[in-house]
């Protein structure tokens, strides 16, 4: 056999890894270890021969359902630990079977269940016990001595006397019955009584301060019960009879009352002296029980991993394919290119450690499937590439968004966020969720918390960018800072340039002169254009990238040519012309800054016409007229080209494939097996062409994307927006607030002052801090999603979910 290979260069985020697809054909006596060596190296993802086939028809079907009742009564072990709140220790390296682990877990089963059981019956007692000392406490405030031995309480002696009970024979004959009832079916209960009795009963209620509780042995729940004490006065044992089985019916629970005092006294004692014994086999039940739980929460770890390893090792045996003649197994799975030798060396050890004789086969298939997208991501990737996973996963050997948002999501937050202040306050915190982040890792956190740490690395970069933009933006907490110094002379009034302007950023003049707002407004509007038009135009040039990775030439002169083309021609040109009227000095030429939005629209209403006398005022530079022609018919040349070539050459292609195919299946009948097995991969993927499909997708994409570029272009000016409410938001706290509050309302006064920091800080970072950053963070979202993606990423991939017994217990939804 070789030695392994040197390693290969790894994939990059920018695209997915190379994929080859592998079949294995190894001796049934190895299985078990095959997978296993698999499982333990994380190296392939299985395809399932057996798809559409019904879960009961499978060969292992039995062995998964075993798996899953083991793991229910693991789960029960797991839901006592913590209600006891016992903790659990992570999983080791104690090496035991399946079949011991299923008795074990049978025993730990049986155990709890009789320990639940004999707890709940104790509690069940000695909450009986608590509720008879009750019915002796509040009972003997009703039914109290008159004389030695026993009598009737003045009460009921009263009240016999109104209902003609009064009498020395009617009193031997009185009988009661005393217990506990549900509060909430007491006065129910009284009503009842009252009506069967016909009033020849005498109810007396007193409330229970304690909650008690009800104890169903079945279920083995407990609920909370507020319950009231009862003694009912009744003449004649039927009565007696008859009201204890309604009592009964209520849930009402009869105990005994003695007639005599020194028998209540009697029974108080020997009430006390059991509910102590009662407390005591409590405890000792208790710990008990807590002994058990802890010894299973220290095995807890490794059983689970146990149970979980070998249920994904049987439906992994579920997705293979058996050849019961010669007793081998067939599997087909996804393995990165560069990593099928090791596959291989994986494969030749598992065997010759199962004992087994016959080598195993590893065949390299060719196939027409589309393999599953496998990415390296590091952590500091991880939360960017997750955004653009929300949106889709790449296809295979796509262009891979998430390597281009690190930067640019985090550049298009700083420009709507940009404020140097605000965002080393965000960087800050990003920074203390990265530094700490050991102290969080594998922990159940809050939604919140959870989501911030998993977004550490975007929170930070979202706050480098926000101090990058507010020095640019010469800001901080809304006030214009000059590190840089300005260049306006305040004396002169005026700008001196003659050595250049700033070195870095705007001058922070402009933030106090009486034009600041339509400076910042027409400086950022264009800024948001030119931003968003060199993104989109970045994004068609990877959808370059994407159609020379998938051979598609017929895209590349037939669709990106003319989406560039398209797309150059009338907001290239206007980015052009942004930065040529920059370049100008209209004040020095003497002559007005013509505006763009109306050279634009005469571009196209009345094209040729800025050449003419009488709209100089309108014209920015000579040969204005023939380029803006040029531009229009080229637009226009472009969206016939986009639109009607692709249709009918994927129509050649496919009458031309089906002509091979034809002479393929010819191929078949004949008998050649290899061309069987060559084919055996590809028949899931056939499709019908359907020339009309084609056609009409071709047309909405065209549409799309010729009207989505005026949408999606000014769909950018939500950075211009943001931003300046941003800006203005801030100003306004801080004047209304700190300037005014502080100095203008009471200047000198601290506990002024004091309370104007705080409302100040306190508006800001709920608003700013909060609020703005929210709303910023969504809509950089939005362009990263739509207007960028859109261009050239199709997200409709399959991610590559390798057989790793390391994922047991891990969350694999991201």
């Amino acid at each position: 056999a070789r030695g392994p290979r040197p390693p290969t260069a790894m994939g990059t985020i920018f695209q997915s890894e190379k994929m080859q697809l592998v079949q294995m054909i190894v001796q049934n006596d190895a299985a078990h270890a095959v997978v296993e060596a698999f499982g333990e190296s994380g190296l392939i993802e299985f395809r399932d021969l057996n798809a559409g086939q019904p879960f009961y028809k499978r060969a292992f079907t039995e062995e998964v359902k075993h798996c899953e009742e083991t793991g229910r009564k693991l789960k029960a072990l797991k839901e006592a630990l913590d209600e006891s709140g016992v903790p659990v220790a992570d999983a080791t390296g104690e090496l035991i079977s399946s079949e011991e682990l299923t008795q074990i877990l049978d025993d730990k089963e049986n155990e709890l269940e009789h320990m639940t059981t004999q707890e709940l019956v104790l509690l069940k007692n000695h909450n009986a016990l608590r509720e008879q000392q009750y019915v002796l406490d509040l009972g003997g405030k009703i039914y109290a001595a008159q004389a030695p031995g026993s009598s009737v309480s003045e009460i009921a002696k009263g009240e016999l006397e109104i209902t003609d009970f009064s009498s020395s024979t009617a009193t031997t004959m009185l009988s009661y019955i005393a217990g506990v009832m549900p509060r909430m079916s007491m006065q129910s209960f009284q009503r009842v009584v009252f009506r069967s009795t016909r009033g020849n009963a005498i109810v007396n209620s007193a409330p229970i301060d304690e909650v008690l509780y009800d104890y169903d042995l079945k279920t083995h729940e407990k609920h909370e019960v507020e319950k009231d004490f009862f003694m009912i006065f009744v003449a004649g044992e039927m009565l007696k009879s008859k009201i204890s089985k309604i009592a009964t019916y209520f849930g009402g629970t009869l105990y005994a009352y003695p007639d005599m005092a020194a028998d209540k006294a009697q029974m108080t004692a020997e009430v006390n002296k059991r509910l102590e014994e009662s407390a005591e086999i409590l405890r000792t039940t208790a710990e008990m029980k807590k002994t058990m739980l802890v010894e299973v929460g220290k095995h807890y770890g490794t059983w689970n991993f146990i149970l979980s390893k070998e249920k994904m090792i049987y439906d992994t045996y579920n997705k293979f394919d058996y050849d019961v003649r010669r007793k081998v197994f067939v599997a087909d799975a996804w393995v990165p290119s560069k990593d099928v030798y090791e596959v291989w060396r994986v494969l030749s050890l598992a065997t010759a450690k199962a004992g087994v004789e016959t080598k195993p086969v590893l065949n390299l298939i060719e196939t027409k499937a589309t393999p599953p997208t496998y990415l390296p991501i590091n952590k500091f990737c991880a939360g960017f590439q997750a955004l653009v996973n929300t949106y889709g996963t790449p296809r295979y050997r796509e262009v891979n968004a998430g390597a281009f948002a690190v930067i640019l999501f985090p550049f298009l937050f700083g420009i709507m966020f940009g404020d140097f202040g605000h965002g080393t306050l965000l960087m800050l915190f990003g920074a203390y969720m990265i530094r700490y982040e050991a102290s969080f890792e594998g922990k159940k956190l809050d939604d919140l918390v959870e989501m911030c740490y998993g977004g550490r690395y975007v929170i930070f970069l979202n706050g480098c960018f926000g101090m990058y933009i507010g020095l640019l933006y010469n800001e901080i907490f809304a006030c214009p800072m000059g590190i840089w110094g300005s260049k306006f002379n305040w004396e002169k009034d005026v700008m001196e340039w003659e050595n250049g302007p700033v070195i870095f950023g705007i001058d922070p003049a402009w933030h106090h002169a009486t034009n600041n707002i339509s400076f910042f407004n027409s400086y950022k509007m264009k800024i948001s254009i030119i931003v968003g038009v060199l993104q989109m135009t970045f994004g068609i040039f990877l959808s370059l990238v994407n159609h020379l990775e998938y051979k598609n030439y017929k895209k590349v002169f037939f669709q990106f040519i003319p989406e560039l083309g398209f797309f150059g021609s009338i907001f290239g040109y206007l980015v052009f012309l942004i930065f040529y009227k920059w370049s100008i000095n209209w004040v020095g030429i003497g002559k007005p800054a013509p505006s763009l939005l109306t050279t634009l629209i005469n571009m196209f209403m009345s094209p040729g016409a800025v050449a003419l006398p009488e709209n100089d005022e309108l014209r920015l530079f000579d040969a204005q007229a023939n380029i803006e022609q040029a531009l229009i018919l080229v637009a226009l040349v472009c969206v016939p080209l986009l639109l009607f070539p692709i249709p009918f050459l994927e129509k050649w292609e496919h009458e031309a494939a089906a002509k091979k195919k034809e002479a393929y299946k010819q191929m078949i009948d004949e008998g050649d097996e290899g061309a069987k097995e060559a084919g055996a991969h590809d028949e899931d993927d056939e499709h019908e062409f359907s020339f009309g499909d084609v056609f009409v997708h071709q047309a909405i994409h065209t549409i799309e994307f010729v009207l989505g570029s005026i949408s999606n272009t000014a769909s950018y000016l939500r950075l211009w927006a943001l931003s300046l409410a941003h800006s203005q938001l801030s100003e306004l706290f801080w004047d209304d607030i700190m300037v005014m509050g502080a100095l203008g309302v009471a200047p000198g006064n601290p506990v002024m002052t004091w309370v104007a920091v705080i409302m100040w800080v306190c508006i800001s970072f709920m608003v700013l801090m909060v609020m703005e950053n929210l709303s910023s963070f969504l809509h950089a979202l939005r362009l990263q999603w739509v207007e960028f993606q859109g261009k050239f990423y199709m997200g409709d991939g399959i991610r590559f979910v390798p057989f790793d017994f390391k994922t047991i217990g891990q969350d694999l939804s991201d």
